[in-house]
């Protein structure tokens, strides 16, 4: 089970507007997530496969410097952070840090959306679409990028307060992701470096 969690990574916002813009659309959807540079919220996964679902908490701070850091709090305790080089994941309960050059591992999946600017959205997405209807924006985008394992991304709206984050992927699992206590305020980048605990082996790929 723990691929799933990766593969998040295998990812919103206080009422704001774009331009004259007060809601949220096909033309400036990109816009719109460009002009957030930094994401701090808490989220609740629910990964639905099989007709089996798992469901997990934790938190994720990013910014489009292209650097995040994912922390899953429950029922499993796994932190996963990226720099410009390395890929980390932390894993408490193996009492392991596997450090793995990044390449373009995330190129391709959601968590690219809340990573990458302007110019690389439009190169990684396509927007097929966004309706609403009583306030609510259900935003549906597809990767250009045909060997990508992700197939549909669904964003959902309220006013422009993103709410959710869903996804389907070749391996047949449906990925959803509510978001709580959304902040877009500017941090330090070095609030996304991992903390190492004492007793942890370091292994390099």
């Amino acid at each position: 089970m723990r691929k799933i969690y990766l593969t998040l990574f295998s990812i919103l916002l206080t009422t704001t507007v774009v331009g004259n813009e007060t809601t949220i659309s096909k033309e400036n959807l990109f816009d719109f997530l460009h002009s957030k540079q930094y994401l701090k919220t808490n989220f609740t996964q629910t990964t639905l496969a099989d007709l089996n679902e798992r469901v997990v908490s934790g938190n994720i701070q990013a910014s489009r410097s292209g650097n995040f850091k994912i922390e899953y709090l429950d029922p499993i305790k796994e932190t996963i952070s990226a720099d410009k080089e390395f890929l980390y994941k932390l894993d408490i309960e193996l009492e392991q840090l596997d450090i793995v050059p990044r390449e373009e591992y995330f190129k391709n999946t959601p968590i690219s959306i809340l990573i990458s600017n302007i110019e690389n959205l439009k190169k990684l997405y396509s927007i097929n679409s966004c309706t609403e209807e009583n306030l609510i924006t259900v935003c549906s985008l597809s990767t250009k990028e045909e060997n990508s394992f992700v197939e549909k991304i669904f964003l959902q709206f309220a006013g422009t307060e993103l709410d959710s984050l869903t996804y389907t992927d070749s391996f047949g699992q449906n990925v959803n992701f509510d978001f709580d206590d959304i902040s877009w305020e500017p941090f330090t980048e070095n609030q996304l470096y991992i903390s190492i605990p004492e007793g942890i082996d370091v292994v390099y790929h």
